[in-house]
């Protein structure tokens, strides 16, 4: 791969995953993969092919694994796998304050994260080769948010969705939302 990704010195950038059966071959692969660019890789599982797994509990796991990370200011980014990536990224965005992104080509892999701050992608193992796959994930975890305030305030509507029972807490949680975007600035984004 000619790819290289940096990252601020120092950090070790951490990557959860999360596949069912259709995926654990990439899985496996994207893990040496990414652990050999020097990423801390958590591996959710599975850990061995069965053909009648349900991804749900291994997509959630890695989804809530990016959202403590995050909300412990460690930097952060997940993927999730599967046949069509369709199911995956409806179980990661179950997780609150998980963004996660069905990406199929370059630049929906880039404007995942440049647009919309995704934490998490979802990939088609069988949609694409292994090559394109780890082209997909590699180009998430390089891409960094362009901190635009257009952009925040849509992720911004987005949490307020997500954790709001009244207006006075939609208000407070807009507020919480934008000061953790504003805080992140300073924290080390991927290159």
């Amino acid at each position: 791969m000619t790819s290289t990704i940096e990252r601020s010195a120092g950090t070790a950038y951490r990557v959860h995953i999360g596949t069912d059966h259709a995926g654990l071959e990439l899985s496996r692969s994207l893990q040496h993969e990414l652990a050999s660019l020097g990423f801390d890789v958590v591996d959710h599982g599975p850990r061995e092919y069965d053909a009648q797994d349900d991804y749900p509990g291994f997509c959630i796991s890695a989804a809530e694994g990016v959202a403590h990370d995050i909300s412990h200011n460690r930097p952060s980014l997940g993927i999730v796998i599967g046949g069509s990536g369709n199911g995956e990224q409806i179980a990661a965005n179950k997780v609150r304050g998980i963004r996660a992104a069905l990406v199929w080509n370059e630049s929906t892999a880039r404007l995942a994260r440049q647009h919309n701050d995704a934490n998490v992608i979802a990939i088609g193992a069988r949609e694409h080769t292994p090559e394109e796959c780890r082209q997909l994930a590699v180009l998430f975890l390089q891409e960094p948010f362009t901190q635009d305030s257009r952009h925040k305030r849509r992720i911004a509507q987005i949490a307020d969705y997500e954790t709001c029972a009244t207006p006075l807490a939609c208000d407070i949680s807009r507020r919480d939302a934008l000061e953790r975007m504003d805080r992140s600035v300073g924290t080390p984004q991927p290159a």
